[in-house]
C-alpha cells in the first residue's frame, strides 16, 4: 500500500473513526462475515434434525438474543467488521470466536423452537425444566445467578454454568448441545440422568413438533433495537474513552468535514432535502477531477496525493451522512479547495497530512 493510503486508512484513524460513528450509520452487511457461513449451516443442522417448519430470522442488533414468543433472533453489530471485534474486545473484555458463534446460533436457536411451539406451556416441559410461575416474567433482570458448579442436573458446555440461570436458558443450552454435530451427548451426559432425560425430551419434543407449523404467527415489528435505529455512538454503546486514538490517528478528518459541511436537515420531505440540498459525498465526487488536477498542479505534488485525501474525504463524508445546501456549493467550493490544498501543502513539506 502507497504511504498516502497508509496515512488515511491506518488502524488507528479507522478505530477512532468507528467509535465516533453513530451505530445507526455503520454500514453493516451480513455478506463477507462468518454469519454468512453460520447462519445457513445451522439452518442446515435445524433441518436435518427434523426441523422443517420453523424459520428463524435474524437481524443486526446491540446484542444477541431471541424476542420473548418469536422465534426472531438478534446479533450483535460488534461482529460484523473485524476492526468493531477489535474494539469490543478492548472495552468490553470479551471477542466470539467463529466457534461461539455457531452455537451462540444454535442456543438462539433453541430459545426460537421453544417460543414458536410455546413449549413453556407443557406440563411435562415445565416439570424437567422446573418452571415456576410466569416463564418470561421470572427471568433474571441481570446477568447474574447463583448456580452450583456440582449439579448433575444441566448441560455445561461452556463452562459457565449457564444453563442454571433461568429454565429459558436451560432449554436453549440443553437444546444447543442436542444440536450440535458430534457433540456425543448421549455419552458425554450418561452419568448425569436429570440432565440426559432433558436431552432426550428435546430429541422427542422435536420428534413430534419439527414438521408442524409453529404456534406463533411470525412478528417482525416485535425487533428490538434494530442496529439502523441505534443513535449511540459505538464510543458511547461501548463506554469507550478513545482519547489515545486521536494522539495516533494520522488520517482523522471528521471534525473538519463537521465544521464544513452539516448534518441532515430535518422535517423535510425527500423532494425539498433533494432540491435544496445534496449530500456532501456526491458534492466532493463532482469536483474530484477538478480538484486533482489544479491541487496536484500548483501544490506540485502527485496526483495520487490528492486522489487518496479525496477518496477518505468521500468515505467518511457518506459515513458521517454530511450534506451540503445547494445555495452554498461556490462557497463551500472554496473552503473544500482551501483545505485540499493545506493538508497536501502538509504532506509536501512533512509527509503527513496532519501536523
Amino acid at each position: 500500500m502507497r504511504r498516502t493510503r497508509e496515512l488515511l486508512f491506518q488502524t488507528d484513524t479507522l478505530k477512532l473513526e468507528l467509535l465516533n460513528t453513530p451505530i445507526n450509520q455503520l454500514d453493516l452487511k451480513f455478506e463477507g462475515t462468518i454469519f454468512a457461513q453460520a447462519i445457513p449451516v445451522v439452518r442446515e443442522e435445524l433441518r436435518r434434525a427434523g426441523i422443517r417448519k420453523l424459520k428463524p430470522v435474524f437481524y443486526i442488533s446491540t446484542g444477541y438474543g431471541c424476542i420473548a414468543g418469536q422465534p426472531i433472533i438478534s446479533l450483535g453489530f460488534y461482529d460484523f467488521d473485524p476492526l468493531l471485534k477489535d474494539l469490543n474486545e478492548e472495552f468490553r473484555g470479551w471477542r466470539y470466536s467463529d466457534a461461539d458463534i455457531f452455537d451462540l446460533l444454535r442456543h438462539e436457536c433453541g430459545h426460537a423452537f421453544c417460543y414458536a411451539y410455546k413449549l413453556y406451556r407443557r406440563r411435562d416441559f415445565r416439570e424437567l425444566f422446573d418452571v415456576r410461575g410466569h416463564f418470561f416474567n421470572t427471568y433474571p433482570d441481570k446477568d447474574e445467578y447463583h448456580y452450583n458448579p456440582w449439579s448433575r442436573d444441566y448441560v455445561n458446555p461452556n463452562g459457565d454454568h449457564y444453563a442454571q440461570k433461568h429454565p429459558d436458558e436451560d432449554f436453549a443450552e440443553t437444546f444447543t448441545v442436542w444440536l450440535t454435530p458430534r457433540s456425543n451427548w448421549r455419552r458425554v451426559y450418561r452419568h448425569y440422568p436429570v440432565a440426559l432425560n432433558k436431552l432426550r425430551f428435546t430429541e422427542r419434543i422435536v420428534r413430534e413438533l419439527g414438521g408442524c407449523p409453529p404456534l406463533v404467527t411470525l412478528d417482525e415489528s416485535w425487533m428490538i433495537e434494530p442496529y439502523q435505529e441505534v443513535k449511540l455512538t459505538v464510543a458511547q454503546f461501548m463506554k469507550a474513552k478513545p482519547s489515545r486514538y486521536y494522539r495516533r490517528a494520522t488520517g482523522y478528518v471528521d471534525p473538519s468535514l463537521k465544521e464544513m459541511f452539516r448534518a441532515q436537515p430535518q422535517r423535510l420531505t425527500r423532494r425539498e432535502l433533494f432540491s435544496r440540498f445534496m449530500r456532501a459525498e456526491a458534492f466532493i465526487k463532482a469536483h474530484k477531477q477538478q480538484l486533482i488536477s489544479r491541487t496536484s498542479h500548483w501544490v506540485g505534488v502527485d496526483s495520487t496525493v490528492v486522489f487518496d485525501l479525496l477518496d477518505k474525504l468521500v468515505t467518511r463524508a457518506k459515513a458521517l451522512n454530511l450534506w451540503v445546501e445547494k445555495a452554498q456549493e461556490e462557497k463551500k467550493l472554496v473552503e473544500l479547495t482551501s483545505y485540499v490544498t493545506t493538508l497536501c501543502t502538509n504532506y509536501k513539506h512533512t509527509g503527513q497530512y496532519l501536523t
